[in-house]
């Protein structure tokens, strides 16, 4: 009977995996990394699930001297790790400038991995079908997927500026979810429900996609407004530091969307806010309000900090522009403040802000400086 249940269950978490395919298939960009590293997730822990059930259904009605269930228990041996580094990839691909993992940790993950195969390898040697035993031997791939887990906490710790609190708890969550069930299974010597969990974990990872779709300008990869509504509604209702915010608009993009088309002006964006965001991801929010108009919400950093970073940004900009590769150059408008709950509410402080940027905007008019062929 534990057995028929035990099927039964994997059964189900089987069908819900196929279902969370086929659905998040269609409707996810499948150009974006993430995105297809949920795929492959969703795929794996598929293919595990199967082999399981084939695993137990063999064992079950036949000799268990035959060598094809041997084979079987030694590919989800080597596969099972392959999960939880799938999910550290999932993790450093969230953020809006993905996590790069030293070339050190990478070859240690490597290696780790290539040793769970060695050890999937013989295990075939020995494998025997008690339960209890075959926890036992999936010691090596429980402890490697339990480092790659732990890896993953770093990383969400480490890139934690970049995510708005109630992102960090949701990741968190699911983070510590995971590696509890783990941890239950493997203590309690009880590995029958092991894939049945890891299909729960996907399930919430598709959430958290959905939730960071939600919250990100589908054309830039930047945050939308929703983000800023809802950093400033938390900051009003409890308020933690001082915060600035920088304003940004670029010139002359209707004359880039005019002389080269829409499409172009698309690139531009896009170029535009991959700039933005390596200068300001590790501090603050970089926030599409609009059109080619842009705010970075930024907490915790001093006035002069902030203007270190203004500088930062246009060194990289003019590095852009001087490789020559577009027809045009990038360029922009920028006015910066710092809110430190005074008279003045914050709709209103970012507005003195947006106006001064506009100001600085305006001194420009007349300048054709926006195209190379005019300079």
């Amino acid at each position: 009977m534990p057995i028929l249940v035990h099927q039964q269950v994997n059964i189900i978490a089987a069908i819900i995996s196929l279902l969370f395919w086929m659905y998040a298939y269609s409707v996810l960009d499948r150009k974006s990394n993430i995105n297809k590293i949920y795929l492959i997730s969703l795929s794996l822990n598929l293919i595990l699930i199967a082999l399981k059930v084939t695993f137990n259904f063999i064992v079950e009605i036949d000799s268990i001297a035959l060598i094809f269930p041997r084979v079987i228990g030694g590919l989800i041996f080597a596969l099972s790790p392959l999960l939880a580094y799938l999910f550290l990839q999932f993790v450093c691909n969230y953020f809006s400038t993905p996590f790069k993992i030293v070339r050190s940790a990478k070859a240690i993950f490597a290696v780790l991995i290539c040793l769970n195969a060695i050890a999937a390898i013989f295990s075939l040697k020995s494998q025997m079908f008690s339960e209890s035993i075959r926890t036992t031997q999936y010691t090596v791939p429980f402890l490697i997927s339990l480092i790659f887990l732990v890896y993953s906490a770093f990383v969400i710790y480490k890139c934690k500026k970049m995510l708005i609190n109630f992102e960090f708890v949701y990741i968190v969550t699911i983070s510590i979810i995971t590696s509890t069930l783990v941890l239950i299974q493997f203590f309690a010597n009880e590995t029958r429900f092991i894939w049945c969990s890891s299909t729960f974990t996907v399930i919430l990872m598709f959430i958290v996609i959905q939730q960071r779709e939600l919250y990100r300008d589908s054309l830039t990869g930047a945050r939308n407004r929703l983000v800023l509504k809802k950093c400033l509604d938390a900051h009003v209702r409890k308020p933690v530091s001082d915060f600035s915010v920088v304003m940004i608009d670029l010139d002359y993009f209707k004359n880039i969307n005019d002389s080269y088309g829409h499409s172009e002006g698309d690139y531009a964006l896009k170029v535009f806010v991959r700039l933005l965001q390596k200068v300001y991801s590790e501090d603050g929010i970089v926030i599409r309000m609009g059109g080619d108009e842009f705010l970075v919400l930024i907490y915790g950093v001093s006035t002069l900090e902030v203007n270190e970073l203004i500088k930062k940004m246009s060194k990289m900009v003019d590095k852009f522009n001087n490789k020559g590769v577009k027809p045009y150059r990038i360029k922009y408008s920028c006015a910066s403040g710092t809110y430190n709950n005074s008279d003045i509410s914050i709709d209103q402080f970012i507005h003195e802000i947006d106006m001064k940027m506009y100001k600085n905007k305006n001194g420009k008019k007349g300048s054709k400086m926006w195209s190379v062929e005019n300079l």
